[in-house]
């Protein structure tokens, strides 16, 4: 990552996510949690959060908290989130596809 130089593509509601403009690597930084991602795994990332459904998809957790299990590309590794969490993700993910797609054009 010594080459590494990232653009901040969208900062909200405790929500970076960061495009290197070397190597094209996603970073994203949710709350306490930071992943970064291939644009292909993003895209996937973002599909299946798309398809989540917090009423469908929460379980009850040991703190009696109703939560989402949101699985990552390492097997070993996923986030759970509250209600509010969830959405607030799902939400940034949308608004952060759109920003990369108007980078992307403004690139061109």
């Amino acid at each position: 990552m010594d080459y590494c130089k990232p653009e901040i593509i969208l900062m909200k509601n405790q929500f970076i996510l960061t495009r290197c403009e070397h190597c094209g690597r996603i970073g994203m930084m949710f709350g306490q949690c930071m992943a970064s991602f291939s644009m292909m795994d993003f895209k996937g990332f973002c599909r299946y959060i798309e398809e989540l459904d917090f009423e469908g998809d929460y379980s009850p957790f040991y703190d009696g908290l109703d939560r989402i299990v949101v699985e990552t590309y390492h097997q070993d590794i996923q986030f759970t989130l509250l209600e509010e969490e969830f959405y607030r993700l799902k939400d940034c993910l949308g608004e952060a596809q759109i920003q990369l797609q108007i980078d992307d054009l403004l690139r061109k």
